[in-house]
């Protein structure tokens, strides 16, 4: 549950892309879940775990 007096945490749409504070914490949080990883070989390009392609879906959320 929020708290009223919570510290809001904001973001940022530019470029079609969510940034800001949300945008970090949204995805640092999608790679502890193991939705995203790393892609192999690479060091900032990220690819869609099989698990996330299956949460993703259960949230309505259409990747194809």
């Amino acid at each position: 549950m929020i708290k009223n007096d919570a510290k809001k945490i904001k973001g940022r749409y530019c470029y079609g892309h969510l940034g800001g504070k949300l945008g970090e914490r949204l995805f640092v949080r999608l790679i502890e879940m193991e939705w995203l990883k790393l892609e192999e070989g690479k060091s900032t390009i990220y690819e869609i775990t099989e698990k996330g392609y299956l949460e993703f879906e259960k949230l309505g959320v259409k990747l194809n």
